[in-house]
């Protein structure tokens, strides 16, 4: 199973619809209070994380799922429109296994799943 935060609803309908056409199971939430909700019932084998979110910054929630024993080996690709060197590097220091900016073509993306879900 994988999880995607992003609120852009055009943007996480395109990406569920990818990865379930490449036999992916996966869900979707626009907040991280979802997000947090559907761990409590699942734990996905992988997690796409926007940045910029309602609620709570996404780096914010990446730490949050580092510092837990329960989430902590979830593996966390950032899906972000944030493209700075900075904005990379705090995000792979803070947790993520890697680090995709928007606008992304989506045949490298489920590339990229497969090759983190091959090395956990």
């Amino acid at each position: 199973m994988i999880y995607i935060l992003e609120d852009d609803q055009n943007i996480r309908n395109f990406v569920l619809y990818a990865l379930r056409n490449s036999g992916f199971q996966a869900e979707g939430f626009e907040y991280p209070s979802e997000l947090y909700t559907a761990f409590e019932k699942n734990l996905p084998d992988l997690l796409l994380l926007d940045i910029m979110l309602p609620e709570e910054d996404g780096i914010s929630v990446l730490k949050k799922l580092k510092s837990e024993r329960k989430t902590e080996k979830i593996p966390v690709i950032i899906l972000t429109a944030k493209s700075t060197e900075y904005d990379k590097v705090t995000g792979l220091d803070s947790g993520a296994d890697d680090y995709v900016t928007k606008p992304f073509g989506i045949m490298e993306l489920i590339s990229r799943i497969k090759a983190l879900l091959r090395r956990t």
